[in-house]
C-alpha cells in the first residue's frame, strides 16, 4: 500500500497498513477488517479476476 491514507470501501473507517483487499476488474478494494470484507463478498459475490490474471488450465 502507498502512504497515503485509504478509507473501507464498505464502511468508510481508515484502512490499517495491513488491512484486507479485493481485485475486480476495475480496481481493487480495500476494507478495515475481515468482517467488511466478507460482507462485502457476501452482497456482491466473488468477482472476476481481473483479465490478465485469470489462470490458464493446461
Amino acid at each position: 500500500m502507498s502512504d497515503t491514507k485509504q478509507d473501507c470501501d464498505l464502511c468508510g473507517l481508515p484502512v490499517p497498513p495491513k488491512g484486507y483487499s479485493v481485485e475486480t476488474a476495475e480496481r481493487t478494494l480495500t476494507f478495515c477488517c475481515e468482517g467488511c470484507k466478507g460482507i462485502w463478498l457476501m452482497l456482491n459475490g466473488e468477482p472476476e479476476p481481473p483479465p490478465e490474471r485469470k489462470a490458464t488450465s493446461k
